[in-house]
């Protein structure tokens, strides 16, 4: 396994942000938190695994970082981008695929469902329980 954050996982990272600037007219429909009647719900609890990691202090470490989820007028995470302080590339990896698999039910806006983002923070602690739920975040 490679240590976090390699050059080959540093460069994934930019072409991400790259692409980003392609997706935003794709993702222009998608209200934020405030615009929102009443946010996006998560319909079950997810649990985010924590992916193995080598090297020293590794195990007992703390990571935070905050991804923007869009999601459709059916509750499906679309699209997730990265926002500031990113993870490290397994982690946000690991994160990305617990919601992508995840089930909401939709945003509300003056009573119409509505596609919404979500900012939420992730954090990984080794020493904090297993089961957490997300803390959705202002835009």
């Amino acid at each position: 396994m490679q240590p976090l954050d390699s050059p080959a996982q540093q460069q994934a990272h930019t072409v991400s942000r790259q692409e980003t600037a392609t997706l935003s007219t794709e993702l222009d429909g998608y209200l934020p938190r405030p615009l929102l009647t009443q946010p996006p719900v998560l319909r079950a609890p997810i649990e985010i695994r924590p992916p193995k990691i080598e090297g020293k202090g590794a195990s007992d470490s703390t990571y935070v970082g905050v991804l923007s989820l869009f999601i459709d007028e059916d509750g499906k995470v679309r699209h997730i981008l990265s926002d500031e302080p990113p993870l490290p590339y397994e982690f946000e990896q690991a994160a990305r695929e617990a919601f992508l698999a995840a089930s909401f039910m939709p945003g509300v806006r003056d009573g119409n469902i509505a596609k919404s983002r979500l900012r939420v923070e992730v954090v990984f602690d080794a020493n904090a329980p297993t089961h957490s739920e997300p803390t959705a975040l202002a835009p």
